[in-house]
Parts: structure tokens; C-alpha cells; sequence
């Protein structure tokens, strides 16, 4: 290594490589070469039917995400390497994190620039629109509620109230872009990079609060990943809500205490308050009524003081309502293994209880519960689904793209049938699987769709194909399997 690469790579390789490092062993690189096969089959499929010039552009279009996820991901690591101690202890660490994040910024911005600039003749714009969301990205990631005002709201089409003032500074930006482009970049390449480098601390008790918090954040994620409950992470405001949200199961757990029998029916009912977790359907029924009311209440404030073009709201935000009710569609499939991993200590004690059935009628009765519990939230997902693309434009292509996913994911619920008492720790790949499949299953469905298959017709093979997969796993993962408790006790 000559004296110049020693200088420039040697110091900051351990703080960049440290994501890489840390995600060799936790199956994320299945995650990524998956998505990276579905981009390229996707820009395959149009290449063929449209034109390169089409699958050009869908690896264009695919490369910015790419690149923004690779920023998040990177930056998230810097905050976490930005520990408090060693921003007082370790001398120049607190620097060598702060050229780093520049460095990355300026790399990813001139990589963007040089992509996209030469195609659209405006180069400076690029390179100021990408530094500009990278540091946003940035900011979000310190203060993680800046997404729900930023982008989540935005994205489910919810009214913006500060629409106008970003209206007028927008257009105050290309107005100066316009008149004086080399006095703007001068200043952006000044305040974006001092900006991003103040979002990394160097000590004292308020990085020591942010960093606790952060690491709280972080312990939520880490722990849902490993099917672990950490509700005291989530602070009093957490706990509230997540009693809000579950009111109905005190009132249900109560009423089987009352009624409690040496039954079948009577013990698995309150089993099932424990292995289903968060999953039972008290939390969903108190999920669905909270978040109903608020629509409802705000639909009726949008009424009384606004007049809302609802088939223009259901069209803009439809994208984002989409991703959410399918997301919300497949919840069985991500947080079945998680509640029943978690729960495999309980689940020995609950066998225990007096009219507790074993063996092939456990596991019937749980597969049922499953297969319910599963279809039951696929069903209100396509219902709503379907109100959407009422209320939308049926000539717009983005208005489906929720019933194609759903008819999709269809099938996936037969994944739910499975010997359950070989149920390793689910991990990032498995629970990053569902969503690899659903827009690949999309994909597929739309393929059909345009080559002249009706809808009629895509849903009857959706409902085939999930037929023929129960019929196929039934007999072998629920009568010729082990019982299902305790879950994972052969892993």
C-alpha cells in the first residue's frame, strides 16, 4: 500500500467497513442479491416487451434508492460508532466520524451527478438534490419523529398544513437556482456538509441522552428481530398507546377467567392470549377500531371545514395506503414466528393446563388458528383495498398495485403450516422474505394482467395456487408432524 493510500484509506476503513463487518453472519446478503435479481428480471421483462431503453431507465430508477438505502445504512453506523465515551476518550475520533460522513456524502453526490447529470443537462441540480436529501436522510435519522411529519404523513395523502410555506420556499430555491446557480452551490457545498457533521456529537450529557435513546431505539429493533417484547424501551407514551390499542384483551382475558373450564376450548382460547402475543385478535380488533376512529373523525373535520376531493386524495396518496394495508395484509406472516419463539418457555407451561389437547390435535387446532388469523387480515386488507380503487381513478396504473400484491401473498399463507417445533430464531432474512416475495408475486401478476389475463381470472389461479399448497402441506406439517409445543424445541 503506497504512503498516499495509507494516509487517506488506513485510518477510516475500520469506521466504514463496520456495517459490512457487522451484517456478514445475519443473512442480509440473501436480502440484497434477492432484490438485486428482481431488479434485473424486471428490467429483462420490459427490455424484451418495451425496449432497453425502458430497462435502461428501470435500473436507473432502482440505482437511487440502492444508493440512499447504502447512505442510510452507513450513516446509521456512524451515529452508533459515535459513542459518548469515545468522543471525550479516544483523541480525534469525533474528526475522523465527521470526514467520513462528508466524505460519503460528497462520493454518493458526485456518483449521482455523474449517473444522472450528463442524460438531463443539469448536473448542478442533481448534485445539489442529492446532497440536500442525503442530509435530510441524516437529520431524520437523528431525530427519527421528523418521518412521520416529513414523509409517512405526506405519503398517506393526509392534508399538509404547512403546504404554502413550502410552496413559497420552493419556489424562492429555483428562482435563485435560476438567476444566480453558482452563488446557491458555493453555499451548499459550505452548509450541507457543516451540517451533517454537527448531526455527529462530540460528548457531554446531551450526546449521552441522544445516544441512550437511539440505543433504545435500536434495542426495540434488534429485539422484534429476535422475537423478543421490550415494552419498557418504548417510554411512557409507548406503553400508553400500546394499552390504547389493545383495550378489548383485558376484557376478554378477564371473561375466560370467569369461564374458565377443563376443556379443550377453555385452555387454548387462554393459551392463545399467550403465544399469539400481539397477534391475537383482541389487538387487531382494538388496532382496527382506534385507527378507524381517527379516520372517521377526521374525515368528518375535513368535511365541516375543508371539501376534500376524496378520489384526488385516495389517488395521491394511494401509493403509500397501499404499501400499508398490504404490509398490514401479511403482519400473521412476519409476526407468527416471532410471538411463538418468543413465547416457547410459556408454551411448556401451558401444556400443563388441564384439558390441553397434544399431538396432532394441538397442532389442527393452532394450523386453524393460523390459516384464520391469516386470511382474516387478508381479507380486510383486499376490502380495502378494493374501497380504494373506488374512490380513485381506475385508468391509473399505481391504484392496483395493492390488489396485485395481495393476490399475490395469497398463497403465502400456507407457509404458516410448518413444523413449528423446528422453528429456529426467525432472523432479518426470513422476516425480509414476505416482502421479497410480494413484489415479485406483483410483478408476475401484472405481467399477466398486461399480456390480456383478466383479474377475474388472475385471482381464481391466485386462489388455486393456494389451494394446492394447503392441500399439499396440511398432511405433512400438521398430521405427520411433532407437536407444535413447545415451539422450537428441535431447532
Amino acid at each position: 500500500m503506497s504512503a498516499l493510500q495509507q494516509r487517506l484509506w488506513a485510518p477510516y476503513s475500520p469506521i466504514l467497513l463496520a456495517p459490512l463487518r457487522q451484517r456478514r453472519h445475519t443473512g442480509e446478503l440473501w436480502i440484497w442479491l434477492g432484490l438485486l435479481a428482481l431488479i434485473l428480471l424486471l428490467a429483462l421483462g420490459l427490455g424484451v416487451s418495451k425496449g432497453w431503453a425502458a430497462a435502461r431507465l428501470v435500473l436507473g430508477i432502482a440505482a437511487l434508492p440502492s444508493l440512499l438505502i447504502l447512505w442510510c445504512i452507513s450513516f446509521s453506523s456512524l451515529q452508533q460508532q459515535n459513542h459518548p465515551n469515545a468522543a471525550r476518550l479516544v483523541p480525534g475520533h469525533v474528526a475522523r466520524l465527521r470526514r467520513c460522513a462528508v466524505g460519503l456524502l460528497l462520493a454518493l453526490t458526485l456518483l449521482v451527478t455523474v449517473l444522472y447529470g450528463p442524460v438531463t443537462d443539469s448536473p448542478l441540480l442533481w448534485a445539489l438534490g442529492t446532497a440536500t436529501t442525503l442530509v435530510i436522510f441524516a437529520i431524520c435519522l437523528r431525530w427519527w419523529w421528523l418521518w412521520f411529519g416529513i414523509w409517512i404523513l405526506p405519503s398517506l395523502g393526509f392534508l399538509w398544513p404547512f403546504n404554502n410555506l413550502f410552496a413559497l420556499l420552493w419556489g424562492g430555491m429555483k428562482q435563485w437556482y435560476v438567476q444566480q446557480p453558482a452563488s446557491l452551490a458555493g453555499l451548499a457545498l459550505l452548509v450541507l456538509p457543516w451540517l451533517l457533521s454537527r448531526l455527529l456529537q462530540e460528548g457531554g450529557a446531551s450526546h449521552r441522552g441522544n445516544y441512550t435513546r437511539q440505543a433504545q431505539m435500536r434495542k426495540i429493533f434488534n429485539n422484534q428481530q429476535q422475537s423478543l417484547m421490550t415494552p419498557k424501551y418504548t417510554g411512557t407514551l409507548g406503553m400508553r398507546c400500546m394499552r390504547l390499542f389493545s383495550w378489548p384483551q383485558p376484557l376478554w382475558h378477564q371473561y375466560l377467567l370467569r369461564h374458565a373450564r377443563p376443556e379443550a376450548r377453555s385452555a387454548l382460547a387462554r393459551a392463545e392470549l399467550v403465544y399469539l402475543g400481539n397477534l391475537h385478535w383482541t389487538c387487531f380488533l382494538g388496532s382496527i377500531s382506534v385507527v378507524l376512529t381517527l379516520v372517521a373523525l377526521g374525515a368528518i373535520a375535513a368535511e365541516l371545514y375543508t371539501a376534500p376531493n376524496w378520489a384526488s386524495l385516495a389517488s395521491q396518496g394511494g401509493l403509500g395506503l397501499h404499501i400499508g394495508i398490504v404490509s398490514m395484509a401479511i403482519n400473521p406472516l412476519l409476526g407468527l414466528p416471532a410471538n411463538l419463539y418468543r413465547s416457547r418457555r410459556e408454551q411448556s407451561l401451558l401444556l400443563l393446563l388441564p384439558g390441553t389437547p397434544r399431538g396432532p390435535a394441538l397442532n389442527r387446532h393452532m394450523a386453524r388458528r393460523f390459516l384464520l388469523q391469516f386470511h382474516l387480515h387478508w381479507a380486510f386488507g383486499m376490502s380495502l383495498i378494493l374501497l380504494l380503487i373506488s374512490l380513485g381513478s381506475a385508468a391509473q396504473t399505481a391504484s392496483y398495485v395493492g390488489l396485485y400484491a395481495l393476490l399475490a401473498t395469497l398463497p403465502m399463507g400456507s407457509l404458516l403450516l410448518r413444523d413449528w417445533s423446528k422453528q429456529a430464531m426467525p432472523n432479518l432474512a426470513a422476516l425480509a422474505l414476505p416482502f421479497a416475495l410480494a413484489p415479485l408475486g406483483a410483478s408476475a401478476a401484472f405481467g399477466l394482467h398486461w399480456l390480456g389475463l383478466s383479474l377475474g381470472w388472475i385471482a381464481g389461479l391466485s386462489v388455486l395456487l393456494s389451494a394446492l399448497m394447503l392441500a399439499w402441506r396440511w398432511p405433512r406439517y400438521v398430521r405427520n408432524s411433532a407437536s407444535y409445543m413447545p415451539v422450537g424445541r428441535w431447532a
